[in-house]
């Protein structure tokens, strides 16, 4: 059943790929028994192997932590509730060095198990998070990718969750914005945002779908990605590669 919070959402069934999901599954389906998924959004590289098994691609994305950005725009949760209910769940907040922002808990005699808890960039004034005397971490994107939501209905094990992503579209913007913001891991970024594009089955109409800085973000990935001989595309395979090409070649037109 539809809640206010997600009514219109496009909703897509998502059977286990072979072999089932691996970690950190069983963190996911932990936490969104607790925390509902009309309080977050998953992103990060469970929201890529989520696209990719949607679409019928394998799983090349190993990842080990979950990526949460909070709906606190629309008022569903706060950080502070957010952080209260994984450490009910045994996580704790990792004060990070410097000045930086908070956004990592972590779980285990070595924390092995880590969950980033974001919110999206653009929040008004009255709504800044702030834990530990410091801003929560705002995710570049965020905002327009919050826009561009679908519900997952996902089967884990004996069980069906439903999870809140962005759609290929808004996972396109998290990750032009994330090349452009984060140096120090471009290719994975790269490589995350080939798989996207290779998802994309309408590219004129999501192209018409950009708000604000969308397009400067997916024009980003277009001008290294416009060259058919990158390693990220080759990984694909080549009848994909050139779907997800002619996709992302269109998105980054001048509309």
């Amino acid at each position: 059943m539809s809640t206010p919070a997600d009514a219109g959402r496009p909703v897509w069934e998502v059977a286990a790929p072979p072999g089932g999901w691996g970690p950190p599954w069983p963190q996911v389906v932990e936490i969104v028994r607790l925390i509902p998924h009309t309080y977050w959004t998953l992103v990060g590289g469970i929201m890529v192997q989520l696209h990719a098994v949607h679409a019928g691609m394998q799983i090349t994305r190993p990842t080990r932590d979950v990526d949460m950005v909070l709906h606190i725009d629309t008022g569903a949760t706060s950080f502070s509730e957010v952080r209260e209910k994984l450490e009910q769940l045994g996580y704790a907040l990792r004060e990070p060095m410097g000045q930086g922002p908070v956004h990592r808990f972590v779980r285990g005699d070595s924390d092995e198990e880590q969950v980033d808890v974001m919110v999206a960039n653009h929040l008004p004034p009255s709504l800044t998070q702030k834990a530990l005397r410091r801003k929560v971490f705002e995710v570049p994107g965020g905002t327009s990718a919050l826009r561009k939501t679908v519900n997952c209905h996902v089967v884990v094990g004996s069980e069906t969750i439903v999870l809140s992503i962005p759609d290929a579209l808004g996972a396109l913007v998290l990750k032009g914005a994330a090349y452009l913001e984060d140096a120090r891991d471009r290719q994975r970024h790269l490589d995350d945002a080939v798989v996207l594009t290779c998802t994309v089955s309408n590219p004129m109409a999501d192209r018409d779908r950009m708000i604000g800085s969308d397009s400067k973000r997916i024009r980003a990935l277009w001008n290294i990605l416009n060259d058919r001989d990158h390693p990220s595309w080759i990984a694909v395979g080549e009848r994909t590669a050139l779907r997800g090409h002619n996709a992302l070649r269109i998105l980054a037109e001048t509309k």
